[in-house]
């Protein structure tokens, strides 16, 4: 989403006008891109996102961005007044191309740029929440990743009221960030991943490497669709994962987060640490890094396996109390199952938790497994070999508050299997599993107001 201003004009200038211009109102101008046919450019400390010049055929577009900061807006309709006065032409907005704009400086003032900001952000609030992860939006000097950890970490619930404040205090932060970062160097690389089922779609990589027994050096690891770690010194260490599985594998007082997906370095990381990265990260990496697994409800997908875990509250680790107080935080909290078929698991199949035992049971959670079967303590303390696996929920569900998919409809559909109880992460036969997918499907379109975010959680 962008918002802009086209100056019509037939008078061609050159930046170093602009940028003269500004000098003599005063304003304290940032260039990072300082040649047409686009200018890009911010107010010194105060920039977040910029203002853009663009030439065109019939004069030049101001362009603002979404998420821009109040200085950002500013500049935008200072830029636009500045530039009318400098060529003597006509100022249109882009979805008006009749009725002039005469005063920009009046007409893109304070209300109009809180409301905007304000819409804007709602907008990009909303998407967050219904996908389930981060936006990364393109700062004046590096990437911007919003998603719910930086949005719960100011107190910015993804449903309900916020206020200007709250986004002041948000972008505030984020501009020191973008400032801080101006002259640092990060991660990022020219390396990209084709998708060979979509020509269209390419994978970003930011990496660490290790090259004649030393960590090339970083300031900061910057977003990418895929992080990697790249071992020149050894033939085949190196590693790919989905960025958003970062922060698993990061020696915690090495680096802190600057947002969803970015992480500035602190102290040293040497070899060995990174090497130790390496093989903490081999669980996260999946087979095909360009697949997509389908979400529970959306349609069976024959490349996913299903699992059902059982989880009784009264002898599992997972109280009923915690259960339910993870369905508002599904977006921030970090999960885990035991998986008993553990060797025929992989990233990316899909489960189904099943609350058995006393009270109202039935399916509470479904979601997609997000690592490798990994071996840990037992959780029952039994000294059991244990094998566990992340997991991603895209349901939650509070038995005793909402509708349940029963175990009774369950076992009436599916017969073959027992949802009454068992080993935990059994895996189904494919017939058992369209059958289930078919079930919560139809549950879910049966029941898709029921989702408030407390008693019921989903992402889309």
């Amino acid at each position: 989403m962008s918002i802009c201003a086209t100056v019509r004009t037939s008078r061609e200038i050159e930046p170093k006008e602009i940028f003269d211009a500004f000098a003599k109102k005063g304003e304290r101008i940032v260039v990072v891109e300082n040649e047409f046919p686009n200018l890009l450019f911010g107010n010194y400390q105060e920039a977040l996102r910029g203002v853009e010049v663009n030439k065109e055929e019939n004069g030049y577009e101001v362009r603002i961005c979404t998420f821009a900061s109040g200085a950002d807006y500013k500049l935008f309709a200072t830029t636009v007044q500045l530039l009318k006065d400098m060529t003597n032409g006509s100022v249109y907005e882009e979805d008006d191309d009749e009725t002039p704009v005469e005063h920009p400086s009046e007409h893109y003032g304070e209300e109009w740029a809180n409301s905007d900001r304000y819409g804007c952000f709602s907008a990009l609030r909303a998407i967050v929440r219904q996908r389930g992860c981060e936006i990364t939006l393109f700062g004046l000097f590096s990437n911007i990743c919003i998603g719910p950890k930086l949005l719960n970490g100011f107190g910015i619930a993804l449903d309900g009221d916020y206020y200007m404040d709250d986004i002041e205090r948000l972008q505030h932060y984020l501009i020191s960030v973008q400032w801080l970062l101006s002259d640092k160097k990060d991660t990022s690389t020219r390396m990209v991943i084709p998708d060979e089922n979509n020509e269209n779609r390419r994978l970003s990589i930011s990496a660490i490497v290790i090259e004649d027994n030393k960590v090339e050096p970083f300031d900061y690891i910057s977003s990418a669709d895929l992080f990697g770690i790249f071992d020149l010194d050894k033939e085949q260490d190196d590693v790919l994962i989905p960025m958003k599985q970062l922060w698993k594998i990061l020696p915690k007082d090495i680096f802190h987060p600057l947002d969803d997906l970015q992480y500035a370095r602190d102290k040293e990381l040497t070899v060995e640490m990174t090497r130790d990265m390496i093989k903490l990260a081999e669980r996260f990496q999946p087979d095909d890094l360009c697949y997509m697994p389908t979400k529970p409800g959306q349609g069976y997908d024959e490349r996913q396996n299903t699992f059902i875990l059982m989880w009784n509250p009264a002898i599992s680790s997972v109280t009923l109390e915690d259960h339910n107080q993870s369905i508002p935080n599904m977006l921030t909290g970090c999960f885990n199952w035991s998986v008993w078929d553990y060797e025929k698991a992989k990233i990316g199949d899909r489960f189904f938790m099943v609350r058995v035992g006393e009270g109202k049971t039935g399916i509470v959670m479904s979601g997609m497994f997000t690592s490798m079967p990994y071996e840990d303590e037992d959780w029952s303390g039994k000294g059991r070999l244990t094998f566990y696996m992340d997991m991603e929920p895209n349901v939650i569900i509070n038995p005793d508050e909402a509708p349940m998919l029963t175990t009774a409809e369950l076992q009436e559909a599916v017969p073959s299997f027992d949802w009454t109880g068992g080993h935990s992460g059994r895996i189904l036969t494919t017939k058992e599993a369209i059958a289930v997918e078919q079930l919560w499907n139809t549950f879910i379109e049966k029941n898709e107001d029921m989702f408030d975010g407390n008693t019921s959680n989903r992402i889309e």
